[in-house]
């Protein structure tokens, strides 16, 4: 099994080679059971992240988690499983024969005007549209889920506080095999790009328009950036 540090570098490789317009990044490690993560956030192409500690409006974002038990698996082999069977990630034993898989998430996280963040209605609507885009990229079978959060105020009035849609990459042999995996995130990467541009042809600012307000709502939470690695 590849290593945390070979699966980073063919993931990163896969990214500079497609172009990708990288906002930032975040890698983190869990100090007390030393699991690590990393998360990778691109914007459209010629768009700059211009908007201080906030995150960018229209955004996806590379995102896995690599267990401590995929460490000891990767450094030490299949046998290293064995003394470790009754307290190993559960995720260690999706393929019991072969040994881990792991799954790559890419979440698009959607701007929304006043006007849609209001008409709770429409939220059906604007998640079919999402999904007739990411339609025209991939087979129906593996059109991505759009999640829509929807918040409450005093008085019982809905609004849509965020509409995202998440796309899984599973991997299994590809976590043995460099080339594979390569080809994999090569997929991934160029299926992101184009994404990311449909994405923001239909739900993007028009031209010469101001920056979205995030004062809409005044005391909404707002999300800020990590800090990055």
């Amino acid at each position: 099994m590849l290593t945390y540090e070979n699966f980073v570098a063919v993931l990163l490789g896969a990214i500079e080679r497609s172009g990708l317009n990288i906002a930032y990044t975040q890698e983190l490690i869990d100090t007390h059971a030393l699991g690590r993560s990393l998360s990778i956030t691109c914007l459209p192409d010629g768009v700059e992240d211009d908007q201080g500690p906030e995150e960018p409006s229209l955004r996806a974002v590379v995102a896995f988690r690599w267990s401590p038990e995929f460490t000891v698996f990767s450094l030490r082999g299949a046998d290293s499983l064995d003394d470790i069977e009754r307290f190993v990630d559960e995720r260690l034993f999706a393929r019991s024969r072969t040994g881990p898989s792991l799954d790559v998430e890419v979440i698009y996280y959607l701007p929304l005007t006043p006007l849609q963040q209001r008409d709770v209605a429409a939220l059906p609507l604007l998640a079919h549209s999402v999904q007739e885009l990411h339609g025209t990229l991939v087979e129906e079978h593996e059109v991505m889920r759009v999640d829509g959060v929807l918040a409450f105020d005093v008085d019982g009035m809905a609004r849509v506080q965020g509409v995202s849609a998440l796309r899984i990459w599973s991997l299994d042999d590809a976590l043995y095999d460099v080339e594979l995996l390569a080809l994999t995130f090569e997929e991934l990467c160029t299926e992101l790009h184009a994404m990311l541009e449909l994405l923001y042809a239909q739900f993007g600012p028009p031209e010469g328009s101001e920056p979205q307000s995030f004062d809409s709502f005044g005391s909404d939470r707002r999300y800020f950036k990590p800090p990055t690695a």
